[in-house]
């Protein structure tokens, strides 16, 4: 399946959702990468293992603690990294990760603003609300 391009998008929201600007076209191309970082279970896995160590996570711990070896290891930090999921230190000859907590709570807002799009009005009007029928 072929990408769309930037200009496609921006053209795509012009033309059919006036409220969507250039912005939020960039937003959501931001926001499905971290998502896409956060959908894969062993990431997750190491995101639950740094973020229980606050001061850093060497990574021959994390592969210790997993049973990967170190290259699939160094991929999915990799990922988490390039999504602003995890900082590196390096030290000596290991990088040690932190937990980017700024990025999940981003996150976190930006899916509870998407849920947010439908007011409790106009949940009523098109039979979203909670249900007032008997039973």
């Amino acid at each position: 399946m072929n990408e769309v391009g930037q200009s496609d998008m921006e053209s795509i929201a012009e033309s059919c959702c006036p409220g969507l600007s250039a912005a939020a076209v960039d937003a959501a191309r931001r926001w499905a990468g971290v998502f896409k970082a956060l959908a894969d279970p062993t990431r997750l896995l190491i995101l639950a293992l740094v973020s229980k160590n606050e001061g850093g996570v060497c990574e021959c711990n994390i592969v210790d603690c997993t049973p990967l070896s170190q290259p699939t290891i160094s991929y999915h930090v990799k990922v988490l990294k390039e999504a602003g999921l995890l900082d590196c230190e390096k030290r000596g000859l290991w990088c040690h990760y932190a937990l980017r907590k700024d990025t999940l709570r981003q996150a976190a807002a930006a899916l509870r603003e998407m849920g947010q799009v439908v007011s409790f009005e106009e949940e009523l009007k098109i039979g979203l609300g909670p249900s007032t029928g008997s039973g």
